[in-house]
């Protein structure tokens, strides 16, 4: 079975689950509500619960979606959130990304290894949040001095875990669940969940019109999303995480060779065997990392040599965009980089 055709299945039905358990609450507390206004009792006699509404004006409905405390099962048990945090530290950009989209901001935040700053895209929206190091290499120092009540890490860092969990609360989520899992985590975390599904029903709403007017354009022509690297061309398939949006979310047609990478997000070939991939269109992964490499590739004759490539059928992206991030902000960017590139070809 497909890891990440599995995750993705998973992520719908935990997303369908979580929403009814949503419905539910919410017609608890406003039970709830109306039994206290007909008692004329203001507490719930000392008995905490996950849907104990908040006092609300009676013109206003009450905020149960983000009521606490709230549990969150993670890689490492379960933890339970009495109140919103106020200081998160997140060890992964794409949690600063997600909590960005939803309106939240974390007070510190890893960056991407090689880099200073947070990444361009996301603009000024960082705005002060504070440099923990890397993803690769969190700084300690600095988690400590922020003295956050919450970290979000994923088991990517496993090695840090046992550190990274004496300064803070930890919870740990999958390195590779489907970004609407994250999501929905972050929404319960900082009580955001009807901004997040806001976000999560836009992004469904424009790969519907993209999938549709690609499939028009492109009929049964392929698309190939590769990186050069030191070890030979990688040639990303289904199970990879920007395979699938191409794949799955746009509904972009793979060639044969892709079709058989079963088992693992990607293959390496070498120079010798990129006419096997057989695409119509490639996406070709650069950055400073390999530059050599995609430099190396662009200059070959076997590359010349392709009919993708000699009728401009090759779109150079970034690699730390389009692979490293993953949260709604970045996979929107990569959404509409993909299509206008394919959409405005020859």
């Amino acid at each position: 079975m497909n890891k990440g055709t599995k995750r993705r299945a998973a992520g719908s039905m935990a997303h369908a689950d979580h929403k009814s358990r949503f419905l539910m609450g919410w017609m608890l507390a406003l039970v709830l509500v109306l039994t206290a206004c007909g008692a004329g009792a203001g507490t719930n006699g000392g008995n905490e619960s996950a849907t104990t509404p908040t006092d609300t004006p009676s013109n206003e409905a009450p905020q149960t979606a983000g009521a606490f405390p709230v549990t969150i099962s993670h890689k490492k048990g379960e933890y339970t959130l009495n109140e919103k945090p106020k200081k998160i530290a997140v060890l992964d950009v794409k949690f600063l990304d997600q909590l960005l989209a939803i309106g939240e901001q974390p007070a510190g935040s890893v960056i991407a290894e090689g880099n200073t700053t947070f990444p361009e895209y996301l603009g000024d929206k960082p705005g002060d949040v504070q440099v923990l190091g890397t993803r690769d290499k969190p700084n300690l120092e600095a988690i400590v001095a922020l003295d956050p009540d919450l970290i979000l890490m994923t088991d990517f860092q496993e090695k840090e875990y046992e550190r990274v969990s004496k300064i803070a609360p930890t919870i740990v989520l999958d390195f590779y669940e489907d970004w609407r899992d994250t999501l929905d985590t972050v929404a319960a975390i900082t009580g955001k969940q009807a901004e997040a599904e806001t976000v999560r029903k836009a992004y469904e709403d424009k790969i519907a019109g993209l999938k549709e007017k690609l499939s028009e354009k492109l009929g049964k022509e392929t698309v190939a999303l590769i990186r050069p690297r030191k070890e030979g061309i990688r040639v990303h398939g289904l199970e990879h995480r920007t395979g699938g949006i191409l794949y799955e979310d746009l509904g972009l047609k793979m060639p044969a060779l892709v079709q058989k990478i079963k088992d693992d997000t990607s293959v390496e070939i070498s120079m010798e065997k990129v006419p096997e991939i057989g695409a119509d269109h490639y996406f070709v992964l650069s950055d400073e990392l390999f530059a050599a490499e995609a430099e190396a590739l662009d200059s070959s004759s076997v590359w010349k040599s392709l009919d993708a490539v000699k009728n401009n059928r090759a779109y150079d992206v970034n690699s730390t965009l389009w692979i490293a991030y993953y949260g709604p902000l970045a996979i929107n960017i990569i959404v509409d980089q993909a299509s206008e590139a394919l959409l405005g070809s020859n």
